[in-house]
C-alpha cells in the first residue's frame, strides 16, 4: 500500500508518517517545510505523478486564535489547498482532518448532524475545506478530531503549555510557579497515537462520503490536566491561575466506534506522563547545548 501524507512534519504528521511506514506503507511525504519529499506550500508545489492508494489530508492553518487576523491565509490553506489536493493528487481514497471546532461551543456531545456554527476564520475555513472535498467527486471520508494532545506537541496548545512550564521548573530555568488560563473549560482529550489509529481505520473501514467524530464523549476540565500534571511533578510547584468561564466542547464517538471501531485505548494521565518526559528531555537538551 502506498500513501501520501500532507502536512507530514507536523505533529500529527510525524506520528502518522512513523505508524504507516512501521506497517509496512510506502509514504510520500509533503510539507511547506524541509524534511519532506515534497516541499511547498500546497497551493503550489507540484502533484504531478502522485499516485497512491491513501491520500492522508493533515496539512493546513492550524492556529484558531492566529486566524482572527490572517483569515485569507486561513481559507488559503484550508479550503483552497484542500480543492486542489482532492482535485489533482491520484489517489484511491482521501482521508481527510477537519476539525472538531466546525460545530462551535456545545452544552452536551456533538454529534455529525448537529448544526454547524464554525465561530473563526479557522473553522470556517476547514468546513469549508470539507465541503469542497466532498463536492470533488472523489472517494473522501471526512475526520472531525477533539483534542489530541501527545509528546511533541506545540505549547501553543495548553497541554504542552503546561508539562513545559513543569519541565522548565525542574530543570531550574523558571521560577516553581505554574501559569494556566481557566480552569474550568472542559475539553474532549485523548492521545494523539490514538488519533493515529484513526486516521489508519478511516482509510480502511470509513465510508466514502461520510463525516466522523474522533472523540470519547468523555470530557475533561483544564483544571484536571493541570492536576495530573502537578502531581507528576519532581518538585513542588505553585499553580497560578486565571478567573474564566466554564465551557464544553466534546463529542459523540458512536458514529465512526460503528463503522471502525475504533475507540481511544491509552490512558489520559500516560498520555501526560510521555508529554512530559518528552518536554523533560527538551529541556535537559537545552541545558546541555
Amino acid at each position: 500500500m502506498k500513501a501520501l501524507v500532507t502536512g507530514a512534519s507536523g505533529f500529527v504528521g510525524r506520528h502518522l508518517v512513523a505508524a504507516l511506514r512501521g506497517a509496512g506503507w510506502g509514504v510520500t511525504t509533503l510539507d511547506r517545510t524541509p524534511p519532506a519529499d515534497r516541499v511547498g506550500d500546497l497551493g503550489t508545489v507540484s502533484l504531478r505523478g502522485v499516485r497512491v492508494d491513501v491520500a492522508f489530508h493533515l496539512a493546513g492553518f492550524a492556529n484558531p486564535a492566529a486566524s482572527i487576523t490572517a483569515a485569507w491565509d486561513a481559507y488559503g490553506a484550508n479550503a483552497r489547498g484542500t480543492a486542489r489536493l482532492v482535485r489533482e493528487a491520484r489517489a484511491g481514497r482521501f482521508v481527510l482532518a477537519s476539525s472538531c471546532q466546525v460545530y462551535g461551543r456545545s452544552d452536551r456531545p456533538c454529534v455529525e448532524s448537529d448544526p454547524l456554527r464554525p465561530d473563526s476564520p479557522y473553522s470556517a475555513s476547514k468546513l469549508c475545506g470539507e465541503a469542497l472535498a466532498l463536492a470533488a467527486g472523489r472517494e473522501v471520508v471526512v475526520l472531525r478530531p477533539f483534542n489530541h494532545t501527545g509528546p511533541g506537541q506545540s505549547d501553543a496548545y495548553v497541554c504542552p503549555r503546561i508539562a513545559r512550564q513543569v519541565a522548565r521548573a525542574e530543570a531550574g530555568l523558571q521560577p516553581p510557579v505554574i501559569e494556566v488560563g481557566a480552569l474550568a473549560p472542559r475539553r474532549d482529550f485523548f492521545d494523539v497515537r490514538d488519533m493515529v489509529r484513526a486516521y489508519l481505520l478511516a482509510a480502511e473501514k470509513g465510508r466514502p462520503g461520510e463525516v466522523y467524530n474522533v472523540a470519547t464523549g468523555k470530557p475533561v476540565s483544564i483544571g484536571e490536566i493541570t492536576r495530573i500534571l502537578l502531581s507528576l511533578a519532581k518538585v513542588p510547584l505553585r499553580l497560578r491561575a486565571r478567573e474564566g468561564p466554564p465551557s464544553l466542547l466534546t463529542g459523540d464517538p458512536a458514529k465512526f466506534r460503528a463503522a471502525t471501531g475504533w475507540r481511544a485505548q491509552i490512558p489520559l494521565r500516560q498520555t501526560l506522563a510521555d508529554l512530559l518526559a518528552h518536554e523533560r528531555l527538551s529541556k535537559k537538551e537545552t541545558v546541555r547545548f
